[in-house]
């Protein structure tokens, strides 16, 4: 584009219209640019957020399987937003170590434990044992879908028994031998009569007919 100045002069070139093209083109790109980094962080955000919902639901899981307390596993939900679901991935090696130091193995559940506390509500519940509505207002603070987990693996581990609609514990040899001591002395006053009975029978028999 050329400018022609009244006086006739030489005209002078003018770059005006390709400057605001080139302007044009790059606020074009800018925005293009800025667009699609939105939505990566939209995507990335949301991404960070699953993966958190599924390591929190991981780690339930793998504390009910393996007898080890949530709270020996430093779950906390994680801050929402990038942050947060990068802090979720980068401490996956912290999360290992904390389920590997809370394991119980053959110790057994913790006392202050759901199952710890469920196990000692079915020992000392005596030879009748709890119904499932009677545990669960005995233990209001713990999930009904987690004492069933944990009620049903210890049926199935022989931690506790299942009569009826009551679960008790399993009774051990000392229980079969208290319950024979208690029968038989159950039974032993009637014995005893029945001895007695007969004895006062023979004793009628051997006895000399009295004169009438």
């Amino acid at each position: 584009m050329t400018v022609h100045t009244a006086s006739g002069k030489e005209p002078v070139p003018s770059f005006t219209g390709g400057a605001m093209s080139e302007n044009d083109a790059l606020m074009k790109a800018l925005a293009d640019v800025s667009e699609r980094r939105a939505a990566l962080e939209a995507e990335y955000e949301r991404i960070g957020a699953e993966l958190a919902k599924l390591r929190l639901a991981e780690n339930a899981l793998r504390a009910i399987v393996e007898d080890t307390p949530i709270e020996d596993l430093g779950l906390a939900r994680p801050a929402a937003g990038p942050a947060g679901g990068f802090a979720v991935g980068s401490a996956g090696g912290g999360g290992a170590e904390a389920r590997a130091g809370g394991r119980r193995g053959p110790r057994g559940p913790r006392a202050n434990s759901t199952k710890g506390r469920l196990k000692a509500l079915i020992d000392g519940a005596g030879p009748q044992g709890l119904s499932q509505p009677q545990i669960l207002r005995a233990l209001p603070d713990a999930a009904p879908a987690t004492i069933n987990a944990y009620l049903s693996g210890m049926v199935g581990a022989g931690e506790a028994l299942l009569v009826g609609n009551f679960y008790t514990k399993p009774r051990t040899r000392d229980d079969e031998v208290q319950v024979q001591d208690e029968s038989a002395h159950d039974d032993g006053p009637e014995d005893d009569d029945l001895y007695d009975g007969e004895v006062e029978d023979d004793a009628a028999e051997d006895a000399p007919p009295r004169d009438r």
